[in-house]
This record gives C-alpha cells, structure tokens and sequence, in this order.
C-alpha cells in the first residue's frame, strides 16, 4: 500500500507533537537555561503547520491553508535558530531577523492576493528555510564547547544538510521544475517531508543530548568551582556526617588551623579527635540546624590537636551526598579578634575608672575640701574678732576645734596627696623587711590624741619580730586610715584593736577591729568602688570623704594582696587585709 503525502504530514504533525512533550519537559527542567521555550516554540508551530497541511485539500479550509502553513513552517525555523542564539548566550539580531520575515510575508501574501503563483511561493518559503538552516548551523559551529562539540558538529550537519534540501528546491523550482500539486507523489514532493521528519526527530535528539552535555559541564564546572572554593577557602571548611560527625573532608586551612591532616580525621568523628572543647555545643548546633536548615556565626570553643583552645565562629548548611544527610562547615578562628575585643573592653573599663577617679578628685576639691577649710576660716575669724570677749573655758574649745579641723584637713590632703601621686604613677613603689608592730606603734601615736579625745581604746596585739615584706610607707598609709576611720565610726568609750598572723601562701594577715556603729550589707558592697559615693558622717559628725579606704585597696592591690571588711550594723566592723611575710 502506497504512502501520500497527506499521511506523511500527518505523521510529520504526530512526531512534533510528541517533540512538543520533549521540549517541554526540557524546558520545565531547566528554565535557567536559554533556548529549550524556542526549541518548544519551534515543535508547536511546526504540529500545527503540518495539520494544516493534512487539512490543505478541504475546500473550506483550503485557502486558510495555504495562507497560514509557510508562515508557521519558516516561524519554527526562526524560533529554533533564535533558540540556538541563546542557547549559546549569543545576541539575537532582530535587525537582521525582522526584515528577512517581512520580506518573506511581503512576497507570501503578493503571490497568493494579487498574483497566485504556487511555484514562486515554494521558491520564496524553501530559500529562507534555507537560509535559516545555514544560520543556524554556523551558530552552533561557530560557538560550541567543547564538552558539547561531538553532538554539535553532529547538530551543525543535519542544519547543512536541512538548508541543502531547501535550497535544492529553490534552485531545481528556479530552473522550472514545476509545482503544480504539493500532493503529488513524486520524489521531488516527498524529499522535503521525509526530510522534516528524519532531521527533525535526529536533531530533537540532538538538542537533547546537547542539552544534557551542556549540564553535565555545567555541574562539572560547579563541582570544580567548590572544591577550588572549598580548598582555598582561607577559613577551616569541614564536610561531616549529620547524624554522628563522620568527616569526609577537610581543606588546607583546616589543617593549618587545627593542626590535623587530612589522614589523621580518616574514619573518625569530630568527638573523636575532640575538635569541640564542649561536646554540648555540637548539640546545640545540631538542634539549631534542625530548626533552621543552617546556622550561622555560631561561637564555640575548639581544640587545636595540641590540645590548645580557640575561639571560632561556626557557619554550617546541609548538604545531600548520596541521598545522606551531611554538613559543611566553615570555622573562622576568631581568637586574636576575641583578644582585641577583651583589650578594648579592657580599656573602656579603665577609662570609666580614669574617669570615676577624676569625678572623685572634683568632688574632694569641690566639697570635702572646701568644707573643712569654711569651718576652720570661721573658727579662726571668730578667734580673731571675739577673743577679748571669750572665756579661757570658750577660747580653750574654740581652739579644740581649730585643732581637730586642722587634723582633718591634714589627714585629708596627705590622702589626696598621696592617691594624685598614685594615679599618674609617681607613688615610689619599695617593697623591704620591717618589723609590723613598729609600724602599728606609729600609726597608733599619729592617731591616739583624736582617740582619747572619744575615750577610745586602742590595742596592739601584733608579735614583735613579725617580719613583713611590702613597701612600708604605703602600709603606714593603709593601717593610718584604718585606725583613722575606726575612730571616726567609734562611740565615745569603744575599743579598737589590731591583730596579725602568718596565713597561707606566705602571706600576712592584719585586721583593725572596733567597736563601732558597723554597716549595712550594701554599703560593704559598694565599700571600695570609687564611682559610687559611700561617705557618712562619723559618731562625733566627722566629715568623710570616702577617698581613704579607696587609697587603701590601691595600695594592697599594689602588693598582689587583698582586702576585705566584716561588719554588721551595731556591733562594729573588722577590716582585713593581706600583705606579703618577710
């Protein structure tokens, strides 16, 4: 049984619609990819051209037809060779592709309106399939790659023979081979459907396998791509199992980070080589990942194989190898930011102590000081214009007063004195052996005219020859404002007494004990802090600056040592402190 071209092109619009379902799961495959929509374009536009042309001996829709089938044919062409353009990221040149078309059109519709000439729209519809063919097959000759260059010269010749078929019919139709019936079943009719059909279905193929070699370089770049990334990485990158920390691998600056190569992580879990100083942290990293598919800056401890620690920040995403599960990691060791961090804070710290000092040294200026010196101006302005009125009795007790007045404000500038020389420094600074109970003996005469003046008892229980070593002017300072203090805070008639002993470390142990009104837990605690004010009046209304006991903790802070206070309100106070024994 005898095949007519009506069945042929029926067939022909069967096969592209099948290459329809190709180019359309192609192109919903990989829609970043340019080009596969054209290549569909091209297989729709050619199904329905040859429907029609199956449709061509209806007379009803004859000439319908014959108007519309060429200009679907050579539309197909066009979307494959603009599909080719930009398969390749080549610009498409509408500039040459629009007027080629409207030349096309002019001619197609002159020769069915005002002059039907089937042979010259056969010349007019074969020369630019022709043309489009040998535009296409230069494209992809001219810019194919070499992961796709079999499958493209393979493409580039179906494209060359295609066009040689149209532009045989051209120059044989050119030469007077005659039209007449598109149906009639002659070899010259059948040669370009069977053509449509064989090259067609060959370079549908050919599309394909392009297409998919195309991808498969485009992953083998990708995967090139990451592992350059990967081993040049400058931080330590990891690749593990998820669920129990297998590595797989690492790069360079892992192994430069953390001291372990790559033979020494083979077969072993993160745990095993203790690469988490807290084992816990890996926990939670996991659970945060659970939660998030990724983690980012996550801040740990690890352990270098040298056992020595470091901070890192953790940056971790999931990753699917052979259907498992795995994690890549990136660790940044932060240890010499976290180092800077800390010297900043360091510094800022000491700023606000700089400036708590200074605000300190102001208020002492601007209140403690000055009041002292008002009182003592006036007690001496009214000795200077009331003597010859007053009593022995009164003038004896306004000159008490002058010489109490006159003690504090000393007391309070040898202090002053003594703190502005420590701040910038120039406090020498000479440690040597002494005998304590000498020292005590000193500081008790200094301060035993203020105590009797209270009736105030004061005892030296320090052993003669206890030795100690530290620089004996500033522990004459620090027992001085003790005993000071425990006078000022002692009712008439207390006691106050200092002790000493050898404690532990070699270190001296010395406390000043009084009998005085004590304090309240949160004055203790802000006791020595400069920045808040502590200052209170004593038994007697002696001012207080507050700025002794600061002085006394810089001292012993000096000598490595400590100090401290025990008390409770009404039942007096014992300060400690500790120095080094001789």
């Amino acid at each position: 049984m005898g095949i007519d071209i009506r069945t042929v092109s029926l067939i022909l619009g069967i096969t592209h619609l099948i290459q329809v379902l190709v180019f359309f799961y192609q192109y919903k495959l990989n829609k970043n990819i340019k080009g596969p929509g054209w290549w569909l374009l091209w297989s729709a536009t050619e199904s329905l051209a040859f429907v029609l042309i199956f449709l061509r001996n209806n007379p009803s829709l004859h000439h319908f037809v014959i108007i519309f089938q060429n200009i679907l044919i050579l539309s197909g062409t066009i979307f494959i060779y603009i599909g080719t353009l930009l398969f390749f990221d080549r610009k498409v040149n509408l500039k040459l592709i629009v007027p080629l078309f409207l030349v096309f059109l002019i001619t197609h519709f002159y020769f069915i309106f005002f002059n039907d000439n089937i042979d010259i729209r056969t010349i007019n519809i074969s020369a630019f399939l022709s043309l489009f063919s040998f535009l296409t097959a230069i494209t992809i000759f001219k810019h194919k790659k070499s992961a796709i260059e079999l499958t493209a010269n393979f493409n580039t010749i179906l494209f060359v023979f295609h066009g040689c078929v149209f532009a045989y019919r051209t120059v044989m139709i050119g030469l007077g081979t005659e039209v007449t019936d598109v149906f009639s079943p002659t070899l010259f009719n059948f040669l370009p459907y069977f053509d449509a059909l064989i090259v067609s279905l060959l370079w549908t193929f050919g599309f394909t396998m392009m297409l998919n070699q195309s991808l498969t370089s485009q992953i083998t770049d990708a995967k090139t791509h990451f592992e350059q990334l990967f081993n040049t990485n400058p931080d330590a990158a990891l690749i593990s199992r998820l669920n129990d920390g297998l590595l797989i691998q690492c790069n360079e600056s892992f192994e430069k980070i953390s001291g372990y190569t790559k033979e020494d992580i083979s077969g072993l879990t993160s745990l095993d080589i203790k690469l988490w100083n807290n084992p816990n942290d890996r926990l939670e990293l996991i659970r945060i990942i659970s939660e998030k598919g990724f983690c980012d800056n996550f801040e740990s401890l690890f352990q270098r194989k040298n056992g020595q620690v470091f901070t890192g920040l953790l940056s971790a995403t999931i990753l699917t190898l052979k259907e498992i599960p795995h994690l890549i990691s990136v660790i940044r060791d932060i240890t010499e930011r976290k180092q800077i961090e800390e010297e900043i804070k360091s510094k800022n710290e000491e700023l606000k102590k700089i400036n708590a000092e200074k605000d300190k040294f102001f208020s002492i200026i601007a209140h403690d000081l000055k009041g002292p010196f008002n009182g003592f101006l006036g007690l001496t302005q009214v000795m200077a214009e009331e003597l010859p009125s007053l009593t022995p009795a009164e003038a004896h007790k306004i000159a008490v007063s002058m010489s109490n007045s006159a003690k504090n404000l000393y007391h309070l500038l040898e202090n002053l004195l003594e703190w502005s020389q420590m701040q910038k420094g120039a406090f020498p600074f000479n440690p040597e052996g002494f005998q304590l109970v000498e020292v005590v003996n000193n500081c008790i005469d200094i301060n035993l005219e203020s105590a009797k003046r209270k009736n105030i008892e004061i005892s030296n229980h320090v052993a003669d020859g206890l030795l100690a070593f530290a620089d004996k002017n500033m522990i004459q300072t620090v027992i001085r404002n003790l005993i000071f203090n425990a006078i000022k805070f002692t009712p008439t008639g207390g006691k106050i007494t200092i002790f000493a002993k050898v404690g532990i470390n070699n270190n001296m142990e010395i406390s000043v004990k009084d009998s005085g009104i004590g304090m309240s837990p949160i004055l203790i605690d802000n006791l020595f802090k400069l920045h808040i004010q502590t200052k209170r009046k004593g038994t007697e209304g002696e001012k207080s600056s507050g700025l002794g006991l600061i002085l006394c903790k810089a001292f012993i802070d000096k000598h490595n040592g400590k100090i401290w206070v025990e008390s409770e309100e009404g039942k007096g106070s014992v300060f400690y402190f500790t120095i080094p024994c001789s």
